[in-house]
């Protein structure tokens, strides 16, 4: 059996917004505003492009992709395209309603980045405190 020739997954940063200020991930110099975001077009040709090539899967990330007001669309795009939709976040601006329809959309998958395992740990990390929303988030 021969090792795969293309990528299996792509990696799709769709903006730097973020609600957290995580010491590892933000930039103390001006990271690319919403206005330089890739369109919805754009990345819909992505993902298929990438489907073309062979690619299995999609990791939407960021920043925060839920900052994204497309992301239904952009979910939407990549499992039209034949992709596994894996969506990486926060969970700041995520409930059950939401979360309903990003499935409904096509995410595949959901995974939730904690900071640190208590909320004390994780304000000191992420400059804010959404350690209790992060638990929130999981009994969707």
């Amino acid at each position: 059996m021969s090792a795969p020739t293309n990528p299996l997954a792509l990696i799709a940063e769709l903006t730097h917004r973020c609600p957290l200020h995580c010491v590892y991930c933000s930039n103390p110099l001006e990271l690319q505003n919403r206005a330089n975001e890739l369109t919805t077009e754009t990345w819909s040709r992505i993902f298929k492009e990438a489907a073309d090539l062979g690619v299995l899967q999609a990791d939407l990330t960021g920043g925060e992709p839920l900052a994204r007001t497309d992301i239904l669309e952009l979910v939407r795009s990549a499992r039209d395209a034949g992709l596994y939709v894996n969506l990486i976040t926060s969970g700041m601006p995520l409930d059950e309603a939401r979360l309903a329809k990003l499935l409904e959309a096509g995410l595949d998958h959901l995974q939730l980045s904690f900071q640190g395992a208590t909320k004390e740990i994780a304000a000191e990390i992420s400059g804010t405190k959404s350690h209790p929303q992060k638990l929130r988030v999981l009994d969707c």
